[in-house]
């Protein structure tokens, strides 16, 4: 490159970092003149309540947020455009109606918000005329344990209580009014597959629908399964007939009929047949026909699969 253009080279790299310079400083003019322009700014706040006696928490039905009206220079403002709207309110400085309901109002209202804000500019309108704050109180209460649980058992398998714990109860600490609604605690889902042993172990509680400033004594309980073997019984039981008009006399074939039964080999020496019971209807009676639908009324809690050898019997009227 010749001598000349190294020398055009450097003049336009001169003019460029003029140019550079002197929109920065025109720009810098130009905000500065804009951030000293008093404007009026609509600003919506989260309200936090601080300062709370012991025991107390407030409740979700006070009012937490407010809207207010601020005067100032465009530097003043410029937090409230871009950073967090939450301001912290001394609630020692509020007018108590009794322990449980306390307001703001008026100027009092207006100078609490203006200090809590730290704003040095004028705050020209407040959206609301009065702030309520209702308290609630913390206590602790023993809540009912409920397990949720889904269990699957081998053939030939069962539990006659099922999945239990030792703790039926859990200490809950929190608002008296959330507290007051509780009729429950449940666990988290407990899932077993082919079951034929016992089980022990621990659940989680599950706290995804409850308010999250509860505390528990607990995170987990300790939980057991006492599996039982089943073996199969069969019984003979007398049928009953029901609803026989006066005027007939009726026969059944047969007058006993076979039940097939599962149950536990320590319950199995408590059953007799009379434990039982079946029945016939003649109110069921289906025109030219000789049978009736048999139907198994009474099965003692203990006993499972209960069902019937035969669904019809046979009847005839004797005249």
């Amino acid at each position: 490159m010749t001598t000349k253009g190294k020398k055009n080279q450097e003049r336009q790299h001169k003019n460029y970092k003029t140019y550079f310079i002197f929109l920065g400083f025109t720009a810098f003019l130009w905000f500065s003149l804009q951030f000293s322009k008093n404007y009026s700014q609509e600003v919506s706040f989260m309200i936090n309540y601080d300062q709370l006696q012991n025991q107390k928490v407030i409740k979700p039905t006070s009012d937490h947020e407010i809207k207010m009206v601020l005067n100032g220079s465009g530097l003043q403002l410029l937090k409230y455009t871009f950073f967090n709207h939450t301001i912290d309110v001394d609630t020692r400085k509020a007018n108590n109606i009794n322990e449980n309901h306390a307001f703001f109002t008026g100027k009092k209202m207006h100078n609490v918000l203006k200090s809590s804000l730290g704003y040095d500019g004028e705050v020209s309108h407040v959206f609301k005329d009065t702030l309520h704050i209702y308290y609630d109180v913390f206590e602790d209460k023993k809540i009912p344990l409920k397990i949720n649980s889904s269990i699957n058992y081998v053939s030939g398998y069962t539990s006659i209580k099922g999945i239990t714990s030792e703790q039926k109860e859990i200490l809950v600490t929190g608002p008296k009014s959330i507290l007051d609604t509780l009729n429950f605690v449940v666990t988290e889902e407990l899932i077993l597959t082919d079951i034929k042993a016992d089980y022990k172990g621990f659940l989680s509680l599950s706290k995804n629908k409850l308010p999250k400033n509860l505390m528990f004594e607990k995170k987990e309980i300790p939980v057991t399964l006492i599996v039982d073997k089943l073996t199969e019984g069969e019984f003979k039981v007398p049928i009953t007939l029901l609803n026989v008009p006066k005027s007939l006399r009726v026969q059944l074939f047969p007058k006993e009929v076979g039940i097939v039964f599962s149950v536990t080999l320590k319950d199995y020496s408590k059953l007799t047949a009379l434990d039982f019971n079946v029945s016939a209807n003649m109110i069921n009676v289906k025109p030219n026909t000789s049978s009736l639908l048999l139907k198994l009324d009474k099965v003692p809690s203990f006993v499972y699969n209960a069902r019937l050898m035969e669904k019809e019997v046979q009847y005839v009227v004797i005249k």
